[in-house]
């Protein structure tokens, strides 16, 4: 009488290939990539003057919208269609997120010439300046694309150090341009930033290699576990609205409520919103890049992002209870409880992102987030026309969030 073999213990969640390969890294990368942007945010308080960090700040955020609307969404296309050989994916992406980078120059450079209008004591002229905003948004394009790229093609190392290395070389070169050499102006800035999206974007070197796969890459020898087949102009309608609302509330808040206010909405935003970013980054997208079987389920991941938002908010509420923040930063606790439930759901959502793509669904997904942002606008717009204070508009404006996103999520845990 035969004895059958002992069963096999089952794989821990730390053991798996997704975890060490892909989950892990990528968070490591996003955490270490927060600590260097913080430490960058001290040098730039400590050792440079107040006019170059504002132009530098300018030209960042210029850059920024620039990239984002050339890439569409093509770093997500990338990871959620694995059907696709990865560096032909790659080269196409690249490709036509240039191509709109191209096309988009007039308008960027309508945004540099605008920021410098009025302005007597500029330290740079307007082309040099174009031209540097124009070289960091191809080269941060370049880097985003070439994190998406790592996760499909590149080993657990590389996929850590494409998220941390921009942001920590360019500190590094920021600190020594001003402890060293006494560079304080903007152009140390400017060229830290590039320096850092240049080196990013070197993970993008298998794209110069051969023009044919003949081996599947990653995901791609079984049946499509995940498929993009929205249309270019849905996924830059998508973008643009994004870049929208972000930049209305910005620039809206400050408007109607002050620039105090605003500061208290944005910098808490930032805080709070590196949750569902991490989850994003570090969770949805090394699902997407994962075939089928190496998929976990993401309602940890959910449960996980709810446990870090709760930590950050306590510490929050205790460091005010305590007057260890500046007095200047006491209305900090008017925002906390409506952005803390925003930021619960987006961080579901953000978990739950990658279903709509791997059940077919990702038009429907963007039609989705297209109503949700639509939502946003009016609540930013209308209130004062309804005579709403600021506590009202704070609170609907979270709600509908809280609501609409939490909606969204439920919806896209129930897709099979």
């Amino acid at each position: 009488m035969s004895v059958p073999p002992p069963a096999r213990p089952a794989t821990r969640f730390w053991q798996t290939t997704f975890w060490r390969a892909g989950a892990l890294p990528a968070a490591l990368g996003s955490v270490g990539s927060l600590l260097a942007q913080a430490l960058l945010a001290l040098f730039l308080l400590r050792l440079f003057e107040p006019a170059a960090v504002g132009l530098y700040a300018v030209v960042a955020q210029i850059a920024f919208g620039w990239a984002t609307l050339a890439l569409a969404q093509s770093p997500l296309t990338l990871l959620a269609n694995p059907q696709q050989p990865a560096l032909t994916a790659g080269r196409m992406a690249w490709r036509q997120s240039a191509a709109r980078w191209l096309w988009l120059a007039p308008l960027a450079l309508a945004a540099v010439l605008w920021s410098q209008a009025g302005t007597t004591d500029d330290r740079m002229d307007w082309l040099p300046l174009a031209v540097w905003t124009a070289a960091i948004a191809l080269a941060q394009l370049s880097a985003l694309l070439a994190q998406s790229l790592a996760l499909r093609v590149h080993g657990p190392l590389s996929v850590a150090a494409v998220r941390l290395l921009p942001a920590l070389l360019a500190a590094v070169w920021a600190g020594l341009c001003a402890l060293l050499w006494q560079a304080t102006g903007a152009s140390s800035l400017l060229g830290a930033a590039l320096l850092g999206y240049a080196v990013g974007a070197l993970w993008l070197w298998p794209l110069l290699g051969q023009r044919s796969e003949t081996a599947p890459g990653l995901a791609t020898a079984e049946a499509p576990a995940s498929v993009d087949g929205r249309s270019e102009g849905l996924k830059f309608a998508h973008t643009l609205s994004d870049v929208l609302v972000a930049t209305l509330l910005a620039s809206h808040w400050a408007r109607l409520h002050g620039a105090a206010e605003a500061g208290c909405l944005l910098l808490l935003l930032r805080l709070l919103g590196f949750v569902p970013a991490l989850v994003s980054s570090a969770w949805a997208q090394v699902v997407l890049s994962r075939p089928r079987d190496q998929r976990p389920g993401s309602w940890a991941a959910v449960l996980a992002a709810a446990l870090g938002l709760g930590k950050l908010a306590a510490a929050l509420l205790v460091a005010l209870q305590m007057g260890w923040l500046p007095a200047a930063w006491q209305g900090l606790a008017h925002y906390l409880w409506p952005l803390l439930l925003w930021q619960l759901a987006a961080s579901a959502m953000a978990a739950l992102s990658h279903r709509p793509f791997r059940f077919g669904q990702a038009g429907r997904y963007t039609w989705q987030c297209l109503a949700i942002n639509a939502g946003q606008a009016l609540l930013l717009l209308a209130p004062p026309l309804w005579g709403w204070g600021l506590a009202m508009q704070l609170w609907a404006l979270s709600l509908w969030l809280t609501l609409t996103l939490g909606l969204q999520a439920l919806w896209a845990g129930r897709l099979r």
